[in-house]
Order: structure tokens, then C-alpha cells, then sequence
């Protein structure tokens, strides 16, 4: 890279010095080194340090594909003899060798004109007799960024202590010059206002706060990307308030945004809070003809990487296309918000994946970074399709392939598929009240804003009042009875078909009420192969308070499948008229004018219910 060539920092080497990063270490760096700061590590006499990991190896082959780089230089400061070696490797084969430096100071390593299908690069040190301190590395790629000023835009309801850690990390000293303002939607009833220091961050960034009612994720998240239009920003973050963040990623994105051609989305992946090395999301594509998403690379599905290495894990290596990213992190482009427009009112669930369709479709392709990520609980770990959220997935989804797809059968036959699931389940409650949804689509899009300020409150009555709600502890009648697991699940075709045969008999038989009240049922268990052999259950919820309370009813189980069997017939038959309805009101209901609508008379009604 000549002296006089435009050049960006597109990444720096960081390693952790707190919190759950701290649990990760192995995301950032491998071998025998030490940490001593944010930027610097210290590797033992003799020793040897490898940075080919999750966030610390340089991503070349996404900066090729989004702004068509095509070489990167690695800047680090050495105190103490060494050699350090730069390594790139494709999507197969073995790592190529690309430069060695031997000594200490200000030391360069360019990777030369990327060789074909190089998808990451890196360095590894080895100390001589003495210790060395590698400190201040930065990847810089030639390049001239255009402008970037991103808005952050977190919606937050009732966790006024998550999401005050997170502008803690925002406002950090390393993200003073990445952000040009935070936007901190509060629709909770437990103000964080009390919380806020004033109108900026620890680090001087800009910091608004606004407060509205309840609508759900697309409320909050919409209210986002439409101030971000009158907010002289080019970008808008939208960022969850229960993560855990690493600064790096928003400076990645951040510099990766400079340079992009085409003005894509970029999003970030999901590392597991619960166990901070696996990594639970890099990205989405979508089945359109069922709208349903999978990942990029199954094999990569909740992977722990501190057990696979970059250079031995082909799927790591792959960047494949994805469809969309979730918005736990994602950078959206105020060009494509005011070309599309801000989310379709479906308070929350499929928010993100119908909104990165409908950007794509408008040129806006979406790309998911690797070495970009935050640490978030997994969707796996949670109730949705036992609790009110029910309601939103499978209306959402339906609503999406009305939008998006103009063939039913498969969405149709696949969420029926789910409601026969959630029969054997013994989730009544869970059919009920995605019948409604059903019946609510076939009113039209209309009831998609109209339904949006009870998006919550509405679904959960309903699954009340149907007795599927979660009983506290001390209303427990199955103390006593087991450790709430039995029989383990059936591996392979002829063990499940058997023991599917075994829960379809018992479903066909008479109820038979136990003298000792329902069994415990651990939640990992609460699946059809164990809840359909049982009569009556206390299932514990994900997050282990309370339960579940299931019972099976031979007449109400052949009522809901008839119902919904039927519901479904009727949006095939009347699929090409829906479809275009919402079709032609996706538009409207996604524009900022329809969302201020929205916003002003869920402001009025907050007022006239404290009045």
C-alpha cells in the first residue's frame, strides 16, 4: 500500500479485559500469551500467539464482496524480537503464507493483491528469549470512505438495567468518534429515564430519549429508522437492550459502511449469552416457498468456536448470501428507509426478515459480518410458541408470504403441520389463539395497525382465558413426582416412527385422570414424543419460573385441528385476492407517514387513559 494511497482502518486487533467478553477469550486470541489491555498482549518467552479467531482474524473476503477490496495491510507495534507471520486461507485447502516480519517497532505486513477466494487473513507471533508485546494492531485497506454518521436506535421495554449496561458500552471512549447521536425508545412502564445522566453519553455522544406507548419491536424499531430521516445521519443502528456489546463490531460496520458499494444492510452475528464461545446466528436465508428461515451453514448452528478453529472448519471459511439479519444488531441505510420505507406494523416477530425481502427487492441486499457480534440470549431459550408471541409468528409469517409469495400451499400446509405439533403438545391454548390470528388475517391488512397498541395485552388474555397461561410455583400440584424427565427422545426414523405411533394411540384414548395430579415435565422435554404420552403435565417454563399447566382433551384437540384445517382452506382459496391487498398496503403501512399516524394516536390514547 503506497504512502500515498487513501486507506481506512477496517478492523484493530482487541482483546477482552471484562465482563462476559472476559468468558470468551478464546474468540479473541489463542496460545500462550497474556492480556494487558484492550489493545495489547504480551505472548511468553518462546512462546507463540495465534489471532486467528472470531474477532481478532481480518475478514478479507467480505470486504472484497462488499466494496471490492482487494488487499489489507496489518499495522502493530512489537516491543521485544519476534517473528510474525501473515496467514489467508480460502474457503478450502490449507493457509497460505502472505508475509513475515522478524523484529520489533512499528511493523507492516501487506497481504499483497488477495489471492482468488481468500476469505480471511491473519498473524501469528513467536517470541525469541524474550518476552513480546504486540500492541496497537490495526487492518487498514486502501479505499475513499464516503461519509458515514450512524443514529443508534434501541428499543427498550422494563429492562431498565440491560439496557443501561449497553449505553454504558456505547459510551465508551473507543466509540466517540463511531456514533453521531443514541436514540433510546422507551415503551415500558418502568422508566429508564430515572436512570439517564443527562442528554449525552459518558463519551459526549448525543443521547435522546423518547417514551410512547407499547407497540412492540417494529413501534420501536420504526421510530428509529424515521427519526434517523430528519437526523442528518447516513445509517441507522437498531440495536436490542438486553445484549451484551463489544464496541469493535459497531466500529467494523461502521467502516465497512464507508465503503460499501450499493448501500447494503450489514448486520452483526449473535454470540450466546448463556454460553459466551457459540456462536447461535451468522445470518438467515429463507425458504420462500414454506417463509420459514434457516441458517446459513446448519453445521454452524450454536457451534462452539472455541473448539473450532478457523483453519480447520471449512463452514467458518464459506460467506454465503443471506436474506436477512436479525435486529439485534443491524445497520440499515437511510437511502433504503426512505426508498421502503420503516417495518410493517406486525408489532413483533418477522419484523426484520419481511423488511430485508422488501429491502432486497429494492436493491438493498443484505450482508452479515463476520467478527461483527454481540452477545444475546437465544430465541431458542424462550416461550414463543407456548406464550402470546404465538399469535405474532404465525400471523407475521403469513402475512410475509402474502406479501412476498404467491404460491400458499407450502406456508399453509407447514403451519398446520405446527398447530398438529403444538394438539400433541397438549397446547390447546397455543391453536386457539393462532386460529385468531388467522381469522385476523382474512380481514385484511387494515388490522395490522388497527391491533398493534393491544399487540401484547390482546394475545395474552386470550391465552388465559383458554388456560394456557404460566401458574406461579406455589400453585404447583406435582411437587414430589419425578425429576421431570422421562423418556428420552427417539433417535432415528423407525425409533421416532414408533414412538409416534405410541402418542397417536394415546391421543385417540380416553382421558385418564391421575390421583396424584399432572407430572413435572422438565422443559427441555416439552416436546411432542413426551408431552403427547401424557394426560396431564406441569411443564417449567424457559425462563424456570413458573409452568405450564396442560391437560388433554380428546374433543377439544379434534375441534381446534378442524377449525384450523378450515381457516387455512379459506386463506387458500382467497390467497390471490389477499395477496394482493397486502401487497398494494404494504407501502403505505410501512411509511413514515402512516407510522407518525400510528405514533400520534397511541400518544392521544396514553393521554386520554391518564386523564
Amino acid at each position: 500500500m503506497g504512502a500515498d494511497t487513501a486507506s481506512i482502518v477496517a478492523q484493530r486487533l482487541v482483546f477482552p479485559t471484562g465482563g462476559i467478553a472476559a468468558d470468551a477469550k478464546a474468540l479473541y486470541l489463542r496460545g500462550d500469551a497474556e492480556v494487558e489491555g484492550r489493545d495489547a498482549v504480551r505472548i511468553a518467552p518462546h512462546g507463540a500467539a495465534s489471532f486467528a479467531t472470531y474477532f481478532n482474524a481480518f475478514p478479507a473476503g467480505i470486504w472484497a464482496e462488499a466494496g471490492g477490496i482487494d488487499r489489507a495491510t496489518l499495522r502493530l507495534t512489537a516491543d521485544g524480537e519476534g517473528t510474525h507471520r501473515l496467514y489467508g486461507i480460502a474457503a478450502e485447502g490449507a493457509p497460505h503464507l502472505l508475509a513475515e516480519v522478524r523484529g520489533s517497532g512499528d511493523l507492516v505486513l501487506d497481504t499483497g493483491v488477495f489471492f482468488e477466494g481468500l476469505t480471511w487473513a491473519w498473524l501469528e507471533t513467536e517470541a525469541a528469549d524474550a518476552p513480546v508485546r504486540v500492541s496497537a494492531g490495526e487492518w487498514q485497506v486502501p479505499a475513499h470512505p464516503a461519509p458515514v454518521r450512524i443514529l443508534v436506535a434501541i428499543t427498550t421495554m422494563n429492562r431498565v438495567d440491560d439496557c443501561v449496561q449497553v449505553l454504558d458500552a456505547l459510551g465508551g471512549d473507543e466509540l466517540a468518534d463511531t456514533i453521531a447521536e443514541v436514540v433510546v425508545i422507551d415503551q415500558g412502564s418502568d422508566p429508564i429515564a430515572p436512570r439517564l445522566t443527562g442528554s449525552a453519553l459518558a463519551n459526549d455522544v448525543p443521547l435522546r430519549l423518547i417514551e410512547q406507548a407499547n407497540l412492540g419491536g417494529s413501534g420501536g424499531f420504526s421510530r428509529g429508522m424515521i427519526e434517523a430521516q430528519d437526523a442528518g445521519v447516513t445509517h441507522v443502528l437498531l440495536l436490542d437492550d438486553d445484549v451484551r456489546v463489544e464496541p469493535e463490531s459497531l466500529r467494523r460496520l461502521h467502516a465497512l459502511a464507508a465503503v460499501s458499494v450499493g448501500a447494503p444492510l450489514l448486520g452483526a452475528h449473535m454470540l450466546s449469552m448463556l454460553e459466551p464461545t457459540v456462536l447461535h446466528s451468522m445470518g438467515e436465508q429463507m425458504d420462500r416457498r414454506a417463509m420459514w428461515w434457516h441458517s446459513v451453514e446448519p453445521e454452524l448452528s450454536s457451534a462452539d468456536l472455541a473448539e473450532r478453529p478457523l483453519e480447520s472448519t471449512p463452514a467458518l471459511r464459506r460467506f454465503r448470501p443471506v436474506d436477512f439479519n436479525g435486529w439485534w444488531m443491524c445497520l440499515i441505510p437511510v437511502a433504503a428507509i426512505r426508498r421502503v420505507g420503516a417495518s410493517l406494523p406486525f408489532f413483533i416477530k418477522w419484523d426484520d426478515a419481511e423488511y430485508g425481502m422488501r429491502a432486497a427487492a429494492a436493491g438493498h441486499r443484505t450482508i452479515t459480518v463476520p467478527g461483527a457480534a454481540l452477545w444475546h440470549i437465544p430465541w431458542t431459550s424462550k416461550d414463543d410458541g407456548l406464550d402470546w408471541q404465538a399469535y405474532h409468528q404465525l400471523r407475521n409469517r403469513v402475512v410475509t408470504a402474502l406479501v412476498h409469495e404467491r404460491r400458499p400451499r407450502r406456508v399453509l400446509s407447514a403451519t398446520w403441520a405446527q398447530d398438529v405439533n403444538h394438539i400433541l403438545c397438549l397446547q390447546y391454548g397455543s391453536v386457539h389463539l393462532r386460529n385468531i390470528a388467522l381469522q385476523d388475517i382474512l380481514t385484511g391488512p387494515e388490522h395490522l395497525p388497527a391491533l398493534l397498541r393491544e399487540g401484547r395485552t390482546r394475545a395474552q388474555r386470550i391465552l388465559v382465558d383458554a388456560g394456557q397461561g404460566v401458574h406461579p410455583d406455589v400453585e404447583s400440584r406435582a411437587s414430589g413426582r419425578g425429576s421431570g424427565y422421562g423418556p428420552a427422545a427417539p433417535r432415528g426414523p423407525r425409533a421416532q416412527a414408533g414412538r409416534l405411533l405410541r402418542v397417536l394411540a394415546h391421543q385417540l384414548a380416553a382421558v385418564r385422570p391421575s390421583a396424584a395430579g399432572p407430572e413435572p415435565v422438565a422443559r427441555a422435554q416439552g416436546k411432542w414424543w413426551r408431552l403427547g404420552l401424557a394426560d396431564e403435565v406441569e411443564l417449567r417454563s424457559a425462563t424456570g419460573k413458573g409452568f405450564f399447566r396442560l391437560r388433554r382433551s380428546r374433543r377439544e384437540a379434534f375441534s381446534l385441528l378442524a377449525r384450523s384445517a378450515w381457516l387455512r382452506i379459506r386463506i387458500g382459496l382467497a390467497w390471490p385476492m389477499l395477496a394482493r391487498r397486502y401487497r398494494d398496503a404494504a407501502p403505505e403501512l410501512a411509511d413514515a407517514a402512516s407510522w407518525k399516524r400510528i405514533y400520534a394516536e397511541a400518544d392521544a390514547a396514553s393521554r386520554d387513559s391518564v386523564g
